[in-house]
C-alpha cells in the first residue's frame, strides 16, 4: 500500500494488471464454460433423437403385428438396434456424469432401465410370439418412456443454460469490476496526474513570464507531489534570486550611471582644459557639475605661480559676492547669496605636477555625507588633469619663449654674419672716402671708392631682403608638402629649370615648428644652388625612413672647391643651427658625378616621445 500511496506509475501499473486480471479471469471463464458445455447439444440431438426411435419402433412394431414378414421383422430389429446403438451412444455418455446421485445420471439409468426391462421384453414377445402383447399396455409404456427421455433432454437444457448462466455472471461481475477499476483509475488520473500536470503547467507559463508568485497545492507523496513541492521550493528560491537580483541591477543600473556621469565630466574636464579658455570659464563648469554629482559642496581652486608660489587665481563654487579678480562681469555661476550654515569637513589636494607646485583644490563635505573612495578617486583625476592642462601650459610657454629665443639667436647670427660684416664694410669704406676728401685725392679715386660703396649697399640690401624673406616665412599651405610645391615652383622660376620634389615620409609626423625649420632648411639649400651652383637639374627629396626623416637637396652645379671652408658661409651656418635645433645630422659634400648633396636628417618629435614613453615603462 505505501508504494501505491507514493507512486502514480504503481498506480497505474496496479489499475492495469487489475482490469488485465478481470479480462483474463473472463477468458478463462468462457473457456470453462465452453468446455464444458462442448457435446451438450449434441448430446440433446442424440437425447431426443430416443424419442423419436420410440415412436418409430411402436410404428414398425404395430405394422410387424398386423402384417407378419420378413420385412416388417426386420423394421423392427433395425429399430430395435439403432435405439440401442443411439442409448450407447458416447456422445450422450460424455454429457452424463459418472456421479450416481446426479440427476441426469439418475435419469438416464431409468430410461436404460425402462428400456431394459419393459419395452425391450415387449418387443421380443412381439416378434418371437411367444407370449401375449397388449398393444394398449405397450404404447402407454412407450408414451412414458418418451416422458421420461424428454426430462432427460431438459435436465441437459437446463445444465447448459445454468453453465451459460454462469458464463454470463462471470463476465458480469469481471466487467464490472473492470468498469470499477477503470472509475477509480479516472478519479485517480483526475486528480492525481491532470489537476496537478495543469497546475503545474500553469506555473510554468507564470514563470516564464516572470511571475514567481503562483504555487501548487497538490500535495501527496508521489511523483508529482515532489515535484510540486519542488517546483514550490524552486519557486521561491527563484523569487528571492529575482528579488535580489532586481536589487542589484538597480544598484549596477545606479552605478552604471554614476560612472557615466563621471565619464561624462572627466571627458568634459578634458575638454575644457584643453581648450585655451579662460581659467574660471574652464573650471566653473567642471566643478558645478562634480557638485550634482557628488557630496562635494563648496568646491574651491588656489591657483599659485609655480617659481614664486604667489597667488594669482582663487575660484569657488559658492561665493557670497563676486571675487576681486573676476574677469567677466556678467558671469553669476559661482555667486550664491545663501551659504549652508551646518559644519563642513574639508579634503584639500595640492595641484602638482613633475614636481611643480600649481595651487590646491579644497573640496568640503558635511560630516554625514563622507565621500566614497570613487568620489575621491574622480576627484584626483580632476585635479590630476588641471595640473596637467596648467603644465603644458607652463611647458607650452617656456618653449615657445626658448623657441623665441632660439629664433632671436639665429636672427642675431645672421645678421652678424651677413648684415652686420656689410655694414662694417661700408662703415670702413665711408672712413677710407673722408680721408680721400681730406687728402683731396682725385675723382677718379673717389669715384672708385663710391662704387665699392654703392656695390656693398647692393650687396647689403639684397642680403636684407633674402633674411627679411627667410624670417617673414610661414606655413600658410595645407601641409608641408604644398609648402614644398611652392617653394619648388619659386625656385624652379628663379633657376629657369624644373626643380624635382619626391615627398613621402609614411607614417612620420612633423610638429609645425618641425616643418618650418625643414622648410627654411631647403629654401636656404636652394637658395645656394640659385647663387653658386649654376645647376640645371636640381632633386629635392623629404622621406621616412627607419623612424628617421630624411631631407636632401642636390644639384648637377659645379659643385664646392676644394678650399671652400663652411664654416665662414652665413647660410650654411644657418643650416647648421637649424639641424642642431632638430637634433638632426647635416651632411654637405660634393657628388662623385658632379654637383653638390646637401643632406640632413633627424627623428621626429612623435617617434622621441614614444622612446620615451617606453623607456619609462619598462624602467
Amino acid at each position: 500500500m505505501r508504494i501505491l500511496k507514493n507512486s502514480i506509475i504503481a498506480r497505474f501499473g496496479a489499475a492495469m494488471f487489475a482490469i488485465s486480471l478481470m479480462a483474463l479471469v473472463s477468458m478463462i471463464g468462457s473457456v470453462l464454460v465452453a468446455e464444458s458445455t462442448q457435446g451438450n447439444a449434441a448430446g440433446i440431438n442424440v437425447a431426443g433423437s430416443l424419442r423419436m426411435l420410440s415412436y418409430r419402433l411402436l410404428a414398425d412394431t404395430q405394422q410387424f403385428l398386423i402384417a407378419p414378414s420378413p420385412a416388417t421383422r426386420r423394421d423392427v430389429e433395425q429399430s430395435v438396434a439403432l435405439f440401442e446403438e443411439r442409448l450407447r451412444s458416447p456422445i450422450l455418455g460424455r454429457v452424463l456424469t459418472e456421479d450416481p446421485l446426479n440427476e441426469r445420471r439418475q435419469q438416464f439409468l431409468q430410461i436404460q432401465q425402462t428400456w431394459q426391462e419393459q419395452l425391450l421384453p415387449e418387443v421380443q414377445r412381439a416378434l418371437s410370439g411367444t407370449g401375449p402383447f397388449h398393444q394398449a399396455s405397450y404404447s402407454d409404456r412407450t408414451a412414458l418412456f418418451v416422458s421420461q427421455i424428454d426430462d432427460l433432454v431438459q435436465l441437459l437444457e437446463r445444465s447448459t443454460e445454468s453453465r451459460i448462466r454462469l458464463l454470463s455472471l462471470v463476465q458480469a461481475i469481471s466487467l464490472f469490476f473492470t468498469l470499477v477499476v477503470i472509475g477509480i483509475a479516472i478519479f485517480d488520473i483526475k486528480f492525481s496526474l491532470v489537476n496537478p500536470l495543469h497546475q503545474l503547467v500553469q506555473m510554468a507559463r507564470r514563470a516564464s513570464r516572470g511571475d514567481f508568485s503562483a504555487r501548487t497545492d497538490h500535495q501527496s507523496q508521489d511523483e508529482l507531489g515532489v515535484l510540486g513541492s519542488t517546483l514550490n521550493q524552486m519557486a521561491d528560491e527563484l523569487s528571492r534570486i529575482y528579488a535580489d537580483l532586481e536589487k542589484r541591477v538597480e544598484k549596477k543600473t545606479a552605478q552604471l550611471q554614476k560612472t557615466n556621469q563621471q565619464l561624462q565630466l572627466l571627458y568634459e574636464t578634458t575638454r575644457r582644459f584643453n581648450h585655451g579658455d579662460d581659467i574660471c570659464h574652464s573650471m566653473m563648469p567642471v566643478l558645478k557639475q562634480f557638485e550634482a554629482i557628488g557630496p562635494f559642496s563648496p568646491i574651491s581652486v588656489t591657483l599659485l605661480e609655480p617659481q614664486s608660489l604667489r597667488r594669482y587665481r582663487h575660484l569657488t563654487t559658492r561665493s557670497p559676492h563676486r571675487p576681486t579678480d573676476c574677469q567677466d562681469d556678467s558671469c553669476n555661476s559661482c555667486i550664491v547669496p545663501e551659504s549652508d550654515a551646518r559644519p563642513h569637513q574639508a579634503l584639500t589636494i595640492p595641484i602638482r605636477k613633475q614636481g611643480q607646485y600649481f595651487g590646491d583644490l579644497c573640496a568640503e563635505y558635511l560630516p554625514d555625507q563622507a565621500p566614497d573612495d570613487s568620489s575621491i578617486s574622480l576627484l584626483e583625476t580632476i585635479v590630476e588633469n588641471l595640473a596637467t592642462a596648467l603644465s603644458l601650459e607652463l611647458k607650452a610657454e617656456q618653449e615657445q619663449k626658448l623657441s623665441l629665443v632660439e629664433e632671436r639667436t639665429v636672427i642675431a647670427r645672421e645678421l652678424h654674419d651677413s648684415l652686420a660684416q656689410s655694414l662694417s664694410y661700408l662703415k670702413m669704406q665711408v672712413g677710407r672716402l673722408q680721408m680721400l676728401q681730406r687728402k683731396g685725392a682725385d675723382a677718379g679715386t673717389i669715384d672708385e671708392v663710391v662704387e665699392e660703396l654703392r656695390n656693398g649697399l647692393n650687396n647689403a640690401y639684397r642680403q636684407l631682403r633674402e633674411l627679411l624673406t627667410t624670417f617673414r616665412l610661414k606655413l600658410d599651405q595645407p601641409s608641408l608638402e604644398a609648402a614644398l610645391l611652392s617653394t619648388v615652383e619659386e625656385f624652379s622660376q628663379r633657376l629657369q629649370n624644373p626643380v624635382e620634389l619626391n615627398y613621402d615620409t609614411g607614417h612620420l609626423l612633423l610638429t609645425p615648428n618641425e616643418e618650418i625649420h625643414l622648410l627654411q632648411l631647403v629654401r636656404e639649400a636652394l637658395a645656394n644652388v640659385v647663387k653658386h651652383a649654376q645647376a640645371t637639374e636640381v632633386r629635392v627629396g623629404v622621406s621616412g625612413r627607419q623612424n628617421r626623416i630624411e631631407v636632401s637637396v642636390e644639384d648637377n652645379g659645379v659643385g664646392l672647391a676644394s678650399s671652400y671652408d663652411t664654416s665662414v658661409h652665413h647660410g650654411l651656418i644657418i643650416m647648421q643651427d637649424r639641424t642642431r635645433i632638430l637634433d638632426g645630422e647635416l651632411q654637405i659634400a660634393n657628388r662623385p658625378e658632379g654637383g653638390v648633396r646637401v643632406q640632413m636628417s633627424f627623428v621626429p618629435n612623435q617617434i622621441k616621445s614614444r622612446n620615451n614613453r617606453i623607456q619609462v615603462n619598462t624602467q
